[in-house]
């Protein structure tokens, strides 16, 4: 009657054995409850955001601390330009009285023939040159019209026949450097009086 090893035992169709009760009852307290799965995955949502959340917030931070740095980096290099301008022109206004030095020597001379006149008019040009190469440029305003920008008046004087304010003489060159004033120009205009 029944296939042999199984005289003993009841016949169950596979997939269908019975279980026992004490193995049911323990595969219900181990598996999560619906309840429970949709709580855990409500939580890892939470986490999930918190964690999207703070990484938006530090890459916020990193962008804001990049572009903080940059213009950082970029108000250093425009501070030391600023610096580099300011320090040339203060060595340059220093050989601006040498320079009118020598002239006044070229002007108290003028012995053409002298060998020494020749070397110190050379002299005079090389320098002129070595402030041509940096930008500057000199300026002698006799018979323009005053401006403070450009000219500084250590003197006044009455001339009938020119027009008030118009420079009479210069008594030292102006310079400019790429078209800013690096000297003015010291001159006596003209003032009725």
């Amino acid at each position: 009657m029944y296939p042999t090893g199984m005289e003993s035992k009841e016949f169950i169709p596979e997939g269908l054995e019975k279980s026992h009760p004490s193995e049911s009852s323990e595969e219900e307290e181990t598996a999560p409850s619906e309840d429970k799965a949709e709580e855990i995955m409500s939580e890892l949502e939470d986490t999930a955001n918190q964690l999207k959340q703070q990484l938006q917030e530090m890459e916020d931070r990193w962008k804001r601390a990049v572009a903080d740095l940059d213009n950082y980096r970029k108000r250093f290099e425009r501070e030391l330009a600023r610096l580099r301008f300011a320090e040339r022109d203060l060595v340059l206004r220093e050989w601006l009285p040498i320079l009118d030095n020598m002239e006044r020597a070229l002007q108290a001379e003028k012995a053409e023939e002298n060998p020494w006149y020749k070397g110190v008019q050379a002299i005079h040009r090389q320098m002129l040159d070595t402030l041509k190469c940096f930008g500057v440029e000199s300026f002698y305003p006799k018979g323009e019209v005053f401006n403070p920008e450009f000219h500084d008046a250590i003197a006044t004087i009455n001339v009938e026949n020119e027009p008030e304010g118009k420079i009479a003489e210069v008594v030292e060159t102006g310079y400019k450097i790429n078209g800013r004033v690096l000297r003015p120009a010291r001159v006596i205009p003209v003032r009725h009086q």
